[in-house]
């Protein structure tokens, strides 16, 4: 599997190669989808890939890098380690990134109930490309571990 730096470094590429494509659209206006790409939906979608990249990652279900940047928080993620077994479920393209949108929205859901932050003041806009980047950066994640498994049979 490819180390942290690894998954880093094709994350960054990809983040590269989308920003590209939404500076091509939005220049071209090669797509009705256009009208929905401004300023804060790529600020928002890009920093949740960011973030997504750094602390968000299928493997938060076992000591890795991302789950010891949450620091003292990591007991937020708890019950996501103790639950998902390393490389099953919590590496489905589906079910992966899934449960940890879902984990994270109740841990931002709790967040804004005692913070008094209302849920709806935000743009779903802004929410839609938030998760989106959260949940392409996770694909990444899965789709490099599953080339480079793939690879080792050959190898």
């Amino acid at each position: 599997m490819p180390d942290g730096k690894t998954h880093n470094a094709i994350n960054a590429a990809v983040l590269t190669a989308v920003l590209v494509g939404f500076y091509l659209i939005i220049k071209e206006g090669m797509d009705p989808s256009s009208i929905y790409l401004n300023n804060y939906t790529i600020v928002a979608f890009s920093a949740a890939y960011i973030f997504a990249t750094l602390f968000l990652s299928p493997d938060l279900d076992i000591s890795s890098k991302p789950y010891r940047r949450w620091g003292i928080l990591k007991i937020l993620w708890w019950p996501y380690k103790e639950i998902f077994k390393h490389r099953g479920l919590s590496h489905h393209p589906i079910f992966g990134p899934l449960s940890i949108v879902l984990n994270l929205a109740v841990i931002v859901a709790a967040f804004f109930l005692m913070a008094g932050i209302d849920f709806k003041s935000i743009p779903s806009s802004l929410l839609i490309a938030g998760v989106s980047g959260i949940v392409l950066s996770i694909e990444m994640h899965i789709i490099a571990d599953n080339v480079v498994s793939k690879m080792k049979v050959f190898f």
